[in-house]
């Protein structure tokens, strides 16, 4: 019994060496699957993450010496442009002013005697009681005396300016967004000697419009425009989405991560995005000239670089180095080496080479 299945089996593989060449005849040239290269689409969606910053945040400073008498408003409050924040009380610098306005008397005085020396002596020299020169040195001494008066009158008037700064006002309409417990308190020393970067009494955040900003990849800059439409996404509102603008960007890129930094100006009239938010920003990017995409299994991974498969107009296959761009899963972009309609091999195996002539099977191009 054995034997007879050992000579059945050995027949078998007999039979098998003989039709092996003649079912490979009888084949022809390998069947491939080919797609058309199209253009991916022109509209794209971009999501990038934001930060929410105050459209202007201004530290508020003293510009006087003296102690904090008053404070007004606490972190929370709103206030409009030029709303009282805090008076400060400055003894020094009203005595200041009180010595300036009394130096500005005895300016005067001292201009009006140079005046009536310089008339008397303008009298005697017709019967040349004085000589020119005493008339003219009187002159000179009338003229340095104006000039007296006048420099003491500014010196008043500097002094009255900042006398005009013991009250502190806000800026602009805003939120005030910090108080520094330090300075902003009853009682408090403010020292402008000291030139502490430190020593802000109040910070008032703009918050109608707010600003975002996004840190946009080199690649999708040329379709970056100032005026694109940008939606923004705060996962503490799931429901609303904040619609906004380009308005401006850096004009460079950050050498590290290849990106430019943009701002997106976004209205904020209810005041529910507030300065430090993490955001979403999803811009929908539209592109006049969109690249050549092809399936992802069509791309051949090799040493020197990616390779397409390209089946010409005779069914004879060229293997192209290709470059390439985004990269969306299912798709990839071909930016240089394919044009578009060319039929490209969906799955090449290794066996595949240039010159080979193949039978087609065109199939549908898959979804991006």
């Amino acid at each position: 019994m054995a034997i007879v299945v050992g000579a059945a089996i050995e027949g078998v593989r007999l039979f098998g060496k003989r039709a092996g060449p003649i079912s490979e005849a009888a084949m022809g040239p390998p069947l491939v699957r080919v797609e058309p290269a199209r253009r991916g689409p022109a509209e794209t969606t971009l999501t990038l993450p934001g930060d929410v910053t105050a459209f202007e945040d201004s530290p508020v400073y003293a510009r006087v010496n003296g102690y904090v008498a008053k404070w007004m408003v606490d972190i929370g409050a709103r206030v409009k442009a030029g709303q009282l924040l805090a008076e400060i009380e400055t003894p020094e610098l009203e005595q200041q002013l009180k010595q300036a306005q009394a130096t500005v008397l005895q300016a005067k005085a001292n201009a009006e005697i140079a005046s009536i020396t310089y008339r008397r002596y303008a009298g005697l020299v017709r019967t040349n009681a004085v000589s020119q020169q005493d008339v003219d040195n009187s002159q000179a001494a009338l003229e340095a005396r104006r000039a007296d008066v006048v420099a003491a009158e500014a010196e008043v008037g500097r002094l009255q300016a900042m006398v005009g700064f013991q009250k502190i006002y806000a800026p602009f309409d805003g939120v005030v967004g910090a108080r520094n417990l330090a300075k902003a308190t009853t009682g408090a020393l403010i020292d402008l000697g000291s030139h502490d970067p430190k020593a802000w009494l109040y910070r008032i955040y703009r918050m109608d419009p707010i600003r975002v900003y996004v840190a946009v990849p080199q690649n999708y800059l040329p379709m970056t425009k100032d005026g694109l439409v940008a939606d923004v996404m705060v996962k503490e509102y799931p429901d609303r989405v904040f619609t906004g603008r380009v308005v401006r960007n850096a004009a460079s890129l950050d050498v590290t991560s290849r990106t430019m930094l943009v701002e997106v100006e976004v209205p904020n009239p209810d005041g529910v995005l507030l300065p430090g938010m993490y955001s979403t920003v999803r811009f929908r990017l539209v592109n006049p000239t969109p690249p050549i995409v092809v399936a992802d299994t069509a791309i051949i991974v090799v040493d020197t670089g990616p390779r397409i498969a390209v089946v010409g107009v005779e069914d004879i296959v060229q293997i192209r180095p290709v470059r390439l761009g985004r990269d969306f899963g299912r798709t990839i972009e071909v930016v240089a080496g394919c044009s578009e309609s060319e039929r490209i091999v969906v799955n090449p195996n290794d066996l595949l080479r240039s010159g080979t002539k193949v039978r087609v099977e065109v199939v549908a191009p898959p979804r991006s």
